[in-house]
């Protein structure tokens, strides 16, 4: 198998987030590649328009790389019941398999880097991930004409006050 092979299982990979809340019964679900293609995309924006001072390329290594566990592990929700403990695991052991049968660590480098949430880029990272989870909701509400959807994600996800806040 390639690389190739084993990254093009994201794009079959449904965010099961929005399965749960039923929006695959009216419209299609996104998928593991189009969050991560959505990620990139949001923080180059927000990156340039607020002229942060990120290791852009580190950023957009980070983001390419934080959903490749769940080629393995699967993509696990709260409402799984999987503690974090065993999440992390299993998610650790497609990390370790991928960078090692691929010969490239940086993969396991930077999603523990993403996992520990203890620099800037892992800081900006986790919260552009939350970013498109609003972003995504409001194409949805948009799509459904249920403004609920959006203002659940919103509410929970004060993310223009979280970006204002970071001290970047």
């Amino acid at each position: 198998m390639t690389f190739y092979d084993e990254i093009a299982k994201l794009k079959n990979i449904l965010r099961k987030g929005w399965i749960i809340r039923n929006i695959g019964d009216h419209a299609r679900v996104e998928s593991d590649a189009e969050h991560t293609f959505s990620m990139i995309m949001l923080a180059l924006e927000v990156m340039q328009k607020k002229d942060l001072k990120l290791d852009q390329l580190k950023v957009i290594k980070m983001i390419a790389y934080h959903e490749l566990c769940e080629i393995d592990a699967g993509d696990t929700t709260p409402f799984d019941h999987v503690s974090k403990e065993e999440k992390y695991k299993k998610e650790l052991a497609c990390v370790e398999r991928l960078a090692k049968e691929y010969k490239m660590p940086e993969i396991k480098t930077l999603w523990l880097e993403f996992e520990e949430n203890k620099t800037l880029e892992a800081q900006f990272v986790k919260k552009i991930d939350k970013y498109d989870a609003v972003m995504q909701s409001k194409v949805y509400s948009q799509m459904l004409k249920d403004d609920e959807l959006f203002n659940e994600f919103h509410g929970n996800c004060k993310f223009s006050q979280e970006f204002d806040e970071l001290e970047l």
